[in-house]
C-alpha cells in the first residue's frame, strides 16, 4: 500500500512553448534525486534540450501535470520501432509522493489504449525504488535481454556510451493489447 498523498485538482495537459524553461528546472531537480540514489551520473544537471521539447510539444508528446496553475511535472514520450516509449517522468521534488508520476503515467496509457498501440516500452533504473518497482506496479515487466529488440540493443549501447551502467539498467514493456 503506497504512502503517497493524490494530489487533488491536477490537471493533464498537453505542455506549452512556453514551459519549457519550467519543464527543464523540474527535469534538473528531479533527477537530483538520484544521486543520493547511488547514481550521481544521472543527475549531471542535463535536461530535454530546448529545441527537443519544442518539436515534441508541437508533436503532442510532452504532458504536463498542473497545480493550482504551475507546472509540477511532465512525461515525455516517443517511439522506439514503432512501439510507444515513455522516455521521461519528471515531477518537482516539493510535490513528490503525491500521485502526480502515477496521473502523468496513466494518461499516457489511457491514450495509448484510446488510439490503439499494442504496447509501450521504456528503459529505468533496476536498482531504484521509485523506478522499476514502480513501473512493475503500474504493470510493466522486464523484457529479457534475449527479446531486445535491435533497437532497443542500439539504445542501451548508446546510453552505455554516454556512461550509463547497463548493470543496473532494463528495460521494460507493458502489453496493451
Amino acid at each position: 500500500m503506497s504512502s503517497a498523498k493524490p494530489a487533488v485538482n491536477i490537471t493533464i495537459r498537453p505542455a506549452r512553448l512556453e514551459e519549457i524553461a519550467e519543464i527543464q528546472r523540474i527535469g534538473v531537480a528531479a533527477d537530483e534525486r538520484f544521486a543520493a540514489a547511488g547514481h550521481p551520473e544521472l543527475a549531471d544537471g542535463s535536461s530535454i534540450p530546448a529545441q527537443v521539447a519544442e518539436q515534441a510539444i508541437a508533436q503532442g508528446r510532452i504532458t504536463v501535470a498542473e497545480l493550482g496553475g504551475a507546472v509540477v511535472g511532465w512525461v515525455y514520450t516517443g517511439r522506439i520501432d514503432g512501439e510507444l516509449c515513455v522516455g521521461q517522468i519528471s515531477v518537482e521534488p516539493s510535490f513528490g509522493r503525491r500521485g502526480i508520476g502515477s496521473a502523468l503515467l496513466d494518461a499516457v496509457i489511457d491514450q495509448a489504449r484510446s488510439r490503439g498501440e499494442r504496447s509501450i516500452v521504456l528503459n529505468t533504473q533496476s536498482d531504484v525504488a521509485w523506478n522499476r518497482p514502480w513501473y512493475e506496479r503500474k504493470g510493466f515487466a522486464v523484457i529479457e535481454r534475449a527479446q531486445w529488440t535491435p533497437a532497443l540493443e542500439a539504445l542501451a549501447a548508446t546510453q552505455s556510451e554516454g556512461g550509463l551502467d547497463w548493470s543496473t539498467r532494463v528495460h521494460m514493456r507493458l502489453v496493451l493489447a
